[in-house]
Formats: structure tokens, C-alpha cells, sequence
């Protein structure tokens, strides 16, 4: 049966990539054949578009193009030249014939967002997403050399072992994307690479769901690739993780037989067959495919998402439990079953079923602490010098680490793991005083994560990962103390070499300070050494300033200590507090009504307040403003956090603070926590400091309406 061209409606082969008219791709199959199929160097490309790039040209300073690698139902792929870095990368570009498509464009802009949140041996690496001059958007990726696990299938089927090596790797990388609330409701063996190493590597988010962000659709269309989707995708209902792992139990069919599930001429008939047909069993398709691993597929494509694995982690469990009953069937006579048919009498049964018990568990222990041993070593070992590598800029190493701690659990003594945990980690100091305190941390890139526990201060000398954190502090009858810092700092010898930081609080007797702040360690400073001081934890609240307001801040004198100012004169009492009204007339912020702030905005930030408004409830709570150098130092300025363009200042807050709002948010309601417990110092609303400047006083913090200037981690 032909296929019609969807640009010039020429019937071409149901066989075909191109349109033998006019050159374009032709629609994807039931089966998923022909899109992000990669290009045969064996036949005639076709001349690209005058929109897109050509092999041997630049992409402004930083990439030069070299090959044009495959192309997708959103993008095309290159190959290219980091100019800077001197490495090869993948570039993905929104195909040309979209790029008016303000929809397509957004769901571009979300492949790369989901993936760039995940950091994971299984799933490809994301450098950047940018656009060219002409306003074609293109995402930068890690280039691996290898093949496409369609391609890998087309050869021939796979080996049960190489099939369950690749469903394990498949698996852990959609748990670690599961676990960020990211599902990729794409999973086929077209999105799939298999690198010259082995490694398997999860590409294509374009269809990925973030939990907590917007789901872009086309109105009437379904995501996902016909033969691969699930029951729920088809018929139109919401898909969660589940949908993955039946698209997971799909690639494992294929993987093991060669053939899809489901199949049929034409998409329609495709769709029908996966939610009221049963595919054929494998064993009928193949007789060496183990029962327990059957059962592993069947469960995965159960109709009913409910009966379907719930999750990757538990599909997971069986995989490893069949891989590990496997290493023990492989034994031969140290089976417990083949030797227990050689046992005739029971004299000799008895005591056989004890001791060979004994053997059992003893050489299912030894199997098993084998392979875990060639793991970390075959495994762990490249893809922790791996991401060690890819850091960028010693921001975070906590992935690196981590896998090394569970390497460390089997090879304590091998010598290239302890070379890696030297790039990896530092052995810092964490004191409090008074000592004493439970010590808790976790990446400060991961606000919503459990807590560590690490030990009571004084801690000399713990092995922590190169990175940033956030800390707690706790003892009892004493303030609970917040803080962000990384373990690391640069020295200053003639390299930039990473040295240890060590993690310095005081702790405050419970009832010592003032109500709603926080402790701020002193610094020198370029006007003088600040001792420590306190400040707000919290921006101050519309529902704290009405209370200023309802006890006559406004009419009582003493608040306001200060000479108004005004276009060079000085005013008058009376004079200034006609300055000083909301948009009814009636004293208060220049952003509330008729004495009061908007309705439900009790708790967030109050604005619209001059310097002589701020600095007179400043007066009436009994505190003042801060200077610049104590807000400044409060931020962090004299951490590294804030010194060091590694880490990047305001590009560890901004992405969870309130820039490029649609508003200002509840105080506190976001966990941009800075240096010494202090929320929303960077976005929400600018903050007044004391001290004056030529025109006018100072101004910090930034704003729900700027756009930070840095990069984000």
C-alpha cells in the first residue's frame, strides 16, 4: 500500500524514508520504522534545505558543523566540533519547517529541560539549548559513538544476557528519570543508543512530562510512537510512569523475538490490537527464552496499568532477581537441584540437604559478591571518571561520589577508586558552637530530598563530595541553624587547585533572639570588620506592615527619624506623610486600596514602600535597616558561593528563587535559602538598605520582573 507525500501527496513505497518527488520525510509507520531513522551513508543524501546547516560551516564562535547524523519528527541531528572545548557534541535543531511553530518550538525548549535535570550513566548528557541568529533553536548534546538499538535488533535477535544487560541499564536510567518526576512516554528503540562501551543511553525527551511544569500537546494528536504506546496513551488518558514500563516490556519483546506485539497494516489497526489484543507468547516465538524472564514481560504489558509494574524500582527487583538465579543455574553441579537428584536414600538425602543448603547459600553469596566486585570495577569505575570529567567547573561531584561509595562497598582497596574519590571529594571540618549539634546535609540542588545525617559536631575530617549543600544544625534547647555552603574553595598558589572549606555556625539559646531571625557570621569588609549580627529570615509581610499601620505608624513621630527629602528640599512633616498613601489616598503602600493590601496576599511580600516608609517600621519592630555591606555579607559575599565565578553567585539561588515571575509569591514559599538561612534575599521584591548613593539609597535583591545575569546550575 503507497503513502502519500504530506507536502506534494506523491504516492511513494510503504517502504520509503523520502518522497521520490520531493525529497521530503515521509509520515512514521505503525511499526515506527522511518522516523529518527539515521541515515545510511550508503545512500544519496539529499540536498538539505537552504535553512538548515551544511557540513563545514560555523555556528557563530562556538561550534563548527561536521555531519548530518539522523533526523527526527521534531529535529534533525548534526555532528560538530566544540571550537572551545575540542570535543565532539551532538547538536539537535528544531527541524526548519516548525521553527514558525511557536508550539512546537516550546515543546523543543521542554526536551531539553527535562533531560537537563537528569544526571544519569543511562541517559544522555545535555550541554546547553540555544538558538542561532536566524532563531532556529537547537539543543547541544554529548556525541556517543555507537548505534541506535534498532539498528542493533535489525541484525538479529539478542542474546537473552545481552537482552536483560540492556532492559537493566533501560530500567535504571527511567527510575533515576521516574524519581525527578520526568516521564519520557517515548521509550523505543529508535530513542535508544547503544555506545562502542556498552553503556545504554535514554535520548529524545521531546515527549517528555514534567510533573511540575505544563504539558504541551497538539489538540487531537496522540505523543509517543504507535507500536510502543500504551492502553492509556491510546486511548487518551493521562500516563504515568507505568506508561514507560510498558513501552519497556515492548523494547524487551522486540529485543528477545525480533518482532513487535503488536503489529498490523495500518496504524489504526495497531492501536487496536494493543488494548484488546494479546501478543504471541515469546516461547512460541522463540524456545530459549526463560520462563521467569517471560513472566517479566508479560507483566509489563499488562493492559491494566494497575496489574503493570508500579514503578521502575520494582521491575527492577526482578530483573536482578532472574540475573542473580541465572549466575547460580550457571554453577552446574554446585546446584542445588542437580545434586539432590543424585541423593537415592534418605541416609544419604538428610545430611546431603544440610550441607548442600550450606554450599547453596555460600556459593549464591560468592556469585553474588562476584559480580558485584566486576561491576564496580568493570562498570562503576568508567562511569565515575565519567562524570568526573563532564563536571562542570567543580559545581557538583555528588553523582560521581555517590556511585563511588557503592563501588567502595565491594573494591575498599582497589587503588584507581581511591584516585577518583581524591577528584571527588574533600575531608572537611564541620564545628558549631557550642559543639554538640546533629549535623544533617543534603545537594542544594535537590531542596525536596531527605536529609543526610552525618554525625554530632565537632566532625574532623569527614569525606564529603565536591559540591553544594544545603546544612542542618540541630541541639536541643537551641535555635535550628540553615545554611547553604559547598565543601570546596580555590587556593591560591600558582594553579587554581580546589581546597577543603570548612563549615563554621553559632547556635542561639531558643528565646535569645529576636522572632524571625537569623544569626549572620561577621567579615571583613572594605568599610571596617562586621561582628556578627541578625537578620530577618523572611522579607517582611503585608500582614506584618498592616499591623504597623493599625498602631498609627503613620501618625506617630518617633517612628520617623529621619529628614524627608524631596527634589533637593527638605519637607515638612505634614508635608511628607501626603507622600506616603496607597491608591485610594489613605496612608500606606502606593500598592493596596483603601488602607489594605490585595486580597489573599496576606503573607506575601509588601511593596510599594519608599526608604522613609521602610526605615520608619524598622524603628517601630525595634531593628533597622541593613547597610549594604551586612546585607551583602549575609548573602554570602564572603563565601565562596559568592566570590568565586566557578560557582557563579546569584546561579546558585536564581533557579530556586523568584526571577521572571508572573508576580511576587508568598514569603519563604521558595527554597532559595542563602548562606546563612535566609530566604528570598535573591527575586520576589527589591530590598531597601541604609545606606545613600548618589542617586539615591540603595537597593538590593532583585525582582520577580529581572532576569538575573549568570548561569544557573
Amino acid at each position: 500500500m503507497a503513502v502519500a507525500c504530506p507536502h506534494c501527496n506523491y504516492p511513494n513505497s510503504p517502504h520509503a524514508n523520502f518522497c521520490a518527488k520531493c525529497g521530503a520525510e515521509l509520515i512514521a509507520r505503525g511499526d515506527g520504522s522511518t522516523i529518527d531513522e539515521v541515515f545510511d551513508p550508503r545512500h544519496t543524501p539529499r540536498q538539505a534545505p537552504a535553512s538548515e546547516p551544511t557540513p563545514g560551516s560555523l555556528l557563530g564562535a562556538k561550534y563548527r558543523i561536521l555531519a548530518r547524523l539522523a533526523r527526527g519528527g521534531m529535529g534533525v541531528v548534526y555532528t560538530a566540533e566544540d571550537l572551545k572545548l575540542k570535543r565532539t557534541v551532538a547538536l539537535k535543531f528544531l527541524s526548519p519547517e516548525l521553527t514558525s511553530e511557536p508550539e512546537a518550538r516550546e515543546r523543543f525548549v521542554h526536551e531539553a529541560q527535562a533531560a537537563s535535570e537528569l544526571d544519569h550513566p543511562n541517559i544522555c548528557t545535555i550541554h546547553e539549548i540555544d538558538e542561532t541568529e536566524a532563531g532556529q533553536m537547537y539543543i547541544v548534546m554529548a556525541y556517543y559513538k555507537g548505534e541506535s538499538l534498532k539498528d542493533r535488533i535489525k541484525r538479529a535477535p539478542l542474546g537473552v544476557a545481552e537482552a536483560l544487560g540492556v532492559t537493566l541499564q533501560l530500567a535504571c536510567g527511567l527510575e533515576k528519570a521516574h524519581q525527578r518526576g520526568i516521564i519520557h512516554r517515548d521509550i523505543k528503540p529508535a530513542n535508544i543508543l547503544v555506545t562502542e562501551d556498552g553503556l545504554i543511553k535514554i535520548v529524545d525527551f521531546g515527549l517528555a512530562r514534567l510533573a511540575r511544569g505544563t504539558r504541551v500537546t497538539r489538540t487531537g494528536t496522540t505523543l509517543g510512537t504507535a507500536a510502543y504506546m500504551s492502553p492509556e496513551q491510546v486511548q487518551g488518558q493521562d500516563a504515568d510512569q507505568r506508561t514507560d514500563l510498558w513501552s519497556l516490556g515492548v523494547v524487551l519483546y522486540e529485543m528477545l523475538t525480533g518482532q513487535l506485539p503488536f503489529k498490523g497494516e495500518r496504524e489504526a489497526s495497531v492501536l487496536y490490537s494493543i488494548v484488546h489484543d494479546q501478543p504471541p507468547r515469546r516461547k512460541r516465538l522463540r524456545s530459549d527464552v526463560p520462563p521467569d524472564l517471560d513472566r517479566i514481560v508479560q507483566r509489563a504489558l499488562e493492559k491494566r496499568a494497575e496489574a503493570r509494574y508500579s514503578s521502575a524500582e520494582e521491575m527492577l527487583k526482578d530483573l536482578r532477581g532472574y540475573q542473580d538465579g541465572l549466575r547460580v543455574s550457571e554453577a552446574g553441579p554446585l546446584n542445588l537441584l542437580w545434586l539432590l537428584r543424585r541423593a537415592r536414600t534418605p541416609r544419604v538425602a538428610i545430611p546431603a540437604l544440610i550441607f548442600l543448603l550450606a554450599i547453596g547459600l555460600l556459593s549464591h553469596w560468592f556469585l553474588s559478591r562476584q559480580a558485584k566486585i566486576r561491576w564496580a570495577r568493570e562498570e562503576a569505575l568508567p562511569q565515575i571518571e565519567r562524570l568526573i570529567g563532564e563536571n562542570d567547573a567543580w559545581r557538583n561531584l555528588a553523582p560521581a561520589y555517590s556511585l563511588a561509595e557503592k563501588a567502595e562497598a565491594y573494591i575498599p582497596r582497589d587503588p584507581k577508586l581511591a584516585e577518583l574519590f581524591s577528584k571527588c571529594s574533600l575531608n572537611i571540618n564541620i564545628k558549631t558552637d557550642p559543639p554538640g549539634a546533629k549535623i544533617y546535609m543534603k545537594e542544594y540542588k535537590a531542596p525536596d530530598s531527605g536529609w543526610k545525617y552525618l554525625g554530632v559536631s565537632p566532625l574532623e575530617k569527614v569525606r564529603l563530595p565536591v559540591g553544594i549543600f544545603r546544612w542542618k544544625m540541630e541541639k536541643e534547647a537551641y535555635e535550628t541553624v540553615l545554611a547553604a555552603s559547598s565543601t570546596w574553595d580555590i587556593g591560591m598558589g600558582t594553579k587554581n587547585t580546589v581546597i577543603p572549606y570548612d563549615l563554621m555556625r553559632v547556635l542561639d539559646k531558643k528565646g535569645s533572639i529576636p522572632p524571625g531571625m537569623v544569626r549572620v557570621s561577621g567579615a571583613k569588609t572594605d568599610a571596617g570588620e562586621l561582628p556578627d549580627f541578625y537578620i530577618d529570615k523572611y522579607e517582611v509581610t503585608n500582614k506584618q506592615y498592616r499591623e504597623f499601620i493599625n498602631n498609627g505608624g503613620y501618625r506617630n513621630t518617633k517612628y520617623w527619624k529621619h529628614k524627608f527629602i524631596k527634589d533637593g528640599r527638605e519637607l515638612t512633616w505634614e508635608e511628607a506623610v501626603k507622600e506616603f498613601v496607597d491608591q485610594s489616598g489613605r496612608p500606606g503602600p502606593a500598592t493596596w486600596q483603601a488602607g489594605d493590601y490585595p486580597e489573599g496576599q496576606a503573607d506575601y511580600p509588601v511593596s510599594g514602600i519608599s526608604w522613609y516608609e521602610a526605615a520608619a517600621y524598622a524603628e517601630f519592630v525595634g531593628k533597622s535597616l541593613p547597610t549594604g555591606h551586612h546585607w551583602g555579607v549575609a548573602m554570602g559575599e564572603y563565601t565562596p558561593l559568592i566570590q568565586w565565578p566557578q560557582l557563579g553567585g546569584y546561579a546558585v539561588f536564581a533557579p530556586f528563587s523568584n526571577f521572571r515571575g508572573k508576580g511576587p509569591v508568598p514569603v519563604g514559599s521558595l527554597p532559595g535559602i542563602t548562606s546563612y538561612g535566609a530566604f528570598d534575599m535573591a527575586g520576589n521584591v527589591r530590598e531597601w538598605c541604609w545606606n545613600e548613593t548618589p542617586k539615591g539609597r540603595l537597593i538590593r535583591g532583585g525582582a520577580w520582573t529581572i532576569t538575573p545575569i549568570c548561569s544557573v546550575i
